[in-house]
């Protein structure tokens, strides 16, 4: 069975020498080569990148301590994973916690311009022509390379990114952040305050069958342990469109 880095602790270096830590929710390629994506799914789209979620807690040596969540959930390259983000150990995935980013797609059909998507979940939107662009909350792979600055700005501390790196940032990638997303909203068959994973439940979709079995690789050097649900994967279901 191929591994996945589902759980895998890792510490992002800020420019002034100290460290956040973070979490990989969901190797995105490993379930993808273990045929557990169907072909109609958005997220093989992504590539090699991982969806990870940032702690609040900044620290000055590479260690984990659970800490508020910084940002829940973002689509990052997996380049530097091991090498400049030293791997600090293994947290199994508990699949109600998982959160994707929100996003919008241009997406014309006869009720209107415009696609939500939400991790595998995709629903037509009525709205006006031009109405993604408009918004503007596109899907993204962000750059390993520049994180660090994505991190400093969602940590309010954006004075600190050099000119040259305005593409460091969440604004633009993700409609939880964005003052249209009541607006959005009332288009969608779920509330505003549900979880990924009601809303995956709610659509017909099995988000457990992807953390069924979590292998961590054999370069983690420590392991923290967490009981998670333990699920088998029923049914490889593609994605809704309503």
């Amino acid at each position: 069975m191929k591994k996945t880095a589902h759980g895998t602790l890792f510490a992002v270096p800020l420019p002034d020498g100290t460290f956040l830590s973070g979490r990989v929710m969901m190797d995105i390629y490993a379930c993808l080569k273990r045929r557990l994506l169907p072909a109609d799914s958005p997220l093989p789209g992504l590539g090699k990148a991982h969806l990870v979620e940032i702690y609040s807690l900044v620290s000055h040596t590479p260690t984990y301590t659970p800490s508020p969540k910084l940002i829940r959930g973002a689509f990052v390259e997996s380049d530097e994973l091991g090498e400049s983000w030293k791997i600090i150990g293994h947290l199994p995935v508990n699949p109600n916690d998982v959160e994707f980013p929100e996003t919008i797609i241009g997406y014309v059909h006869p009720q209107g311009d415009g696609k939500f998507e939400n991790g595998e979940i995709g629903v037509k939107l009525p709205l006006p022509d031009d109405s993604a662009n408009r918004i503007g909350e596109f899907k993204k792979r962000h750059s390993a390379v520049r994180w660090h600055y994505t991190c400093l700005r969602a940590m309010g501390r954006g004075e600190e990114v050099p000119k040259g790196y305005e593409g460091a940032t969440l604004a633009g990638s993700d409609l939880r952040y964005s003052p249209d997303k009541a607006s959005v909203y009332q288009h969608l068959p779920f509330p505003i305050e549900m979880s990924y994973y009601e809303k995956q439940k709610m659509m017909g979709f099995d988000l457990d069958r992807l953390y069924a079995t979590q292998y961590a690789g054999d370069f983690l050097r420590s392991s923290v342990r967490e009981r998670g649900p333990g699920t088998r994967s029923r049914r490889n279901r593609g994605m809704a469109i309503i």
